[in-house]
């Protein structure tokens, strides 16, 4: 496994110039999504003068990234079990970055199910999400990409990842979605 601190280093350089609010990196529990949430919800974590709106929509997409990285960060390697999650803000935006270590045979579907869900628009997007709901079809980790689609819906904003080759068949996933705290208004 290479050093990281290269991971830490990258993933904070997405946001350099950004103000960082929240960063953490290791193990997510479900005590520690508990933790975040509280945090948020409680507007510890500059909010203060946010619509309720911009609340709520950064809050789901938080939520759906902690519960994508404790769900589905299954690399066995102990050392590989950190995670990283950022909370951000650039002017009228704000950033949720997660990142976990996955198998590298994951990265073809998930690309696939991005790449669909960011080519798709506001509308296109809805519909999906309303017809998996119908369908009831979910997979073995309870699942059915419903939470990108959900943080494409609330964010109104493409979703940005990338795939860091960490060797021996795993690589470091990052997610990164900006909303817009203008759509509030």
């Amino acid at each position: 496994m290479s050093d990281d601190t290269e991971f830490i280093e990258h993933a904070y350089s997405l946001m350099s110039d950004q103000q960082i609010l929240l960063a953490y990196l290791g193990d997510v529990t479900p005590e520690l999504i508990n933790a975040i949430l509280k945090g948020v919800k409680n507007d510890s974590i500059a909010f203060q003068e946010e619509e309720l709106l911009t609340k709520k929509k950064v809050y789901n997409i938080i939520v759906e990234s902690l519960e994508n990285i404790n769900r589905h960060s299954d690399v066995e390697e102990k050392q590989q079990h950190l995670s990283l999650f950022i909370l951000g803000k650039a002017g009228k935006h704000y950033y949720v970055i997660s990142g976990n270590y996955i198998y590298n045979n994951q990265i073809d579907k998930l690309k696939k199910m991005i790449d669909e869900v960011n080519a798709l628009d506001k509308d296109d997007i809805k519909k999906i999400y309303r017809n998996i709901l119908a369908e009831g079809k979910l997979s073995v980790k309870g699942g059915a990409g419903l939470g990108i689609i959900d943080m494409a819906i609330k964010s109104g904003n493409k979703l940005d990842y990338e795939f860091i080759p960490t060797g021996n068949d795993i690589s470091f996933y990052i997610l990164k979605t900006q909303i817009s705290a203008e759509l509030a208004v």
